[in-house]
């Protein structure tokens, strides 16, 4: 009996832990501002992307009109 009480606690205390330790909280904070400071970059890339995309599009379509 005395084997099955042990084995008990440590599960007990395991659990505990392991809830406590989903409980901390986490700092983003940093990664938040670095996601906030690549968002102007990544709008001008996909801006100029676009740009070219349409520009092969729209001369594609000239050169088939001809």
């Amino acid at each position: 009996m005395n084997k099955f009480l042990t084995r008990g606690l440590v599960v007990v205390g395991s659990l505990a832990s392991a809830a406590a330790a989903n409980a901390a909280a986490i700092d983003v904070t940093s990664v938040v501002t670095a996601i906030g400071d690549t968002a102007a970059p990544i709008g001008l890339i996909g801006s100029a992307v676009l740009l070219i995309v349409v520009a092969l599009k729209a001369f594609h379509w000239v050169r088939r009109a001809f």
